[in-house]
């Protein structure tokens, strides 16, 4: 059970990193007042389509982070005897690339839709919305990375039972580091 559990977190570590690291550009001076909303501010019905937390330097940074990641798992990929970084290895360093670029789009588009719907709920930015808050980046950078490489219902099923306190725990480690300014 603990390999297929170390299997999925090194299969999802892209997605995971590139819904965190989004956030991060708030902190880079050079980004911090260079903010353009990917919803262009434009409104649905009176109300944003995504918000101003959905930001074209969150997007690219997110998705280049979630690229590193993968790039780095395909030289460990080439130590480890995970059934999928195997049969990925067998391809070569892109089929990583894409793979983590795919995972970490995929779990950024996941959360934006989850905005537009929190929107049309009437739901503020920020507000907690449990459990698609903790799981819509999940299901995202699945459904998109599943065009590259799908692990396996054991592998999807076990990231659906961890990943809500995955997500949980370092939400209140971003706010305990000041990174966050709510704990949810």
């Amino acid at each position: 059970m603990l390999r297929l559990l170390l299997e999925a977190l090194f299969y999802i570590l892209p997605a995971y990193i590139a819904n965190s690291s989004a956030t991060l550009t708030m902190s880079i001076p050079v980004l911090k007042n260079w903010r353009p909303p990917i919803d262009f501010g434009l409104s649905l019905r009176g109300k944003r389509i995504l918000g101003d937390g959905k930001t074209f330097p969150g997007l690219l940074f997110g998705t280049c982070t979630a690229i590193l990641v993968g790039i780095v798992e395909y030289y460990l990929a080439r130590h480890i005897t995970f059934e999928y970084a195997q049969d990925l290895n067998k391809y070569s360093l892109e089929a990583f690339v894409i793979l983590g670029g795919s995972l970490g789009f995929g779990a950024l588009l996941g959360d934006m839709v989850k905005s537009f719907v929190k929107r049309r709920f009437g739901i503020d930015r920020g507000k907690p919305w449990i459990p698609f808050d903790q799981l819509d980046f999940l299901l995202g950078g699945i459904l998109i990375g599943s065009i590259v490489y799908f692990p396996g219902f054991k592998i999807a099923l076990i990231l659906l039972i961890i990943t809500p306190l995955a997500h949980f725990l370092s939400n209140v480690i971003a706010y305990k580091l000041k990174l966050k300014s709510v704990w949810w």
